[in-house]
């Protein structure tokens, strides 16, 4: 195995080891909506500096095989990819700190609204390892399909406010606001897992993909 090949290996192994850890956070996620954990909760918040390191990682890899190994193109591509996707991963990580804030920060129980962030949750969760799938693959079909999954996670999305604003009264104000919060940063996630749908499709085609 020539030396660049060894370097992309490693650095793909890095990105997966990365997407792991960030898919490991939101399953907690999912925990603690269900059965509310302080502790867990914390641990979700610490395990994002972990994600960051991990970016940090793949980074300075990425810039050592730039500047010593010389990529060719299909190489180079690869580089570029697997830097824009840890960038990708660290922002999903960054959500799953986010909900546990705001589980941390709230005090009443609702657990009939906060179903709805566990569906979207697990419907998110499903979808990113399908993309780590298509990664690894190099399955430029798969990462086509998965875009197509991001417009029922905004449906589901759109859904869930409107029977939250249906189900609102005084007594359930915090808790909406809350529940919105939730489902904007699991939203969000969806909007980061297209993006590596992007990246795979670039790093095999060479071919840019924008789906808004």
């Amino acid at each position: 195995m020539v030396k660049i090949d060894k370097e992309l290996d490693t650095m793909e192994a890095n990105v997966m080891k990365m997407a792991r850890q960030v898919i490991s956070m939101h399953e907690k996620v999912v925990e603690v909506l269900e059965n509310p954990d302080r502790e867990m909760e914390l641990e979700i918040m610490q395990a994002d500096d972990i994600i960051n390191h991990m970016e940090e990682e793949v980074n300075d890899q990425a810039v050592r095989s730039l500047a010593l190994l010389s990529p060719v193109a299909s190489d180079l591509r690869k580089v570029v990819a697997d830097i824009k996707i840890a960038s990708e991963l660290e922002r999903i990580g960054d959500y799953a700190k986010n909900v546990a804030k705001y589980l941390l920060k709230q005090d009443a129980q609702f657990p009939h609204v906060l179903e709805y962030a566990q569906q979207m949750e697990k419907y998110m969760i499903n979808m990113l390892q399908e993309t780590m799938k298509a990664y690894e693959e190099r399955n430029v079909e798969s990462a086509f399909e998965i875009v197509k999954r991001d417009q029922y996670l905004n449906q589901l999305v759109k859904e869930i406010r409107a029977r939250l604003k249906e189900e609102s009264g005084e007594n359930l104000i915090e808790d909406v606001f809350v529940v919105s919060g939730m489902l904007r940063n699991i939203e969000r996630a969806g909007d980061h897992i297209k993006n590596i749908c992007e990246h795979i499709i670039y790093m095999m085609k060479g071919q840019h993909y924008d789906f808004g």
